[in-house]
């Protein structure tokens, strides 16, 4: 049990590590992932999905306000900061990145430049998605090898 608990981790390790190596994911998310404690093995597999789901309503609503004229360039602003911070605070680096493109086009009120902005973050958001649900699922395995 202890050496598929081992052989587990270290298949975490490698995809992070890759990861990391692509640029998808930073060291904020190490230090998100080290977090962890013995009284709450689970965490890192419950703040991923409450992650995705901010992500998830908040690229909804940037669509919505995009889609309405005028557009209200305050508000793409907000919800821009908003998803910035979340991809910021847990580690993920290329989707932050894909955010300062979408605050640089929303900063010059260029519609079509947030359109694809708006593209380019749900294609990153896709694969840290991809991503994400192993590392969830290898979590999920890790923590049942404890009990």
């Amino acid at each position: 049990m202890a050496a598929n608990r081992e052989a587990l981790n270290q298949q975490l390790q490698q995809i992070v590590n890759s990861l990391k190596e692509q640029g998808i994911l930073d060291s904020q998310f190490l230090m998100v992932h080290s977090l962890k404690e013995d009284n709450n093995p689970f965490f890192l597999a419950e703040l991923i999905p409450m992650f995705c789901n901010n992500v998830q309503t908040t690229l909804r609503d940037l669509n919505r306000t995009i889609e309405k004229e005028p557009v209200n360039f305050h508000d793409m602003n907000e919800l821009t900061m908003k998803i910035k911070g979340c991809t910021s605070s847990i580690g993920a680096r290329r989707l932050a990145l894909a955010c300062v493109t979408l605050w640089r086009a929303v900063d010059n009120k260029n519609k079509d430049g947030c359109i694809s902005a708006l593209n380019g973050i749900r294609q990153e958001y896709q694969t840290l998605r991809s991503s994400l649900d192993r590392i969830v699922e290898l979590e999920r395995r890790i923590v049942s090898h404890q009990a």
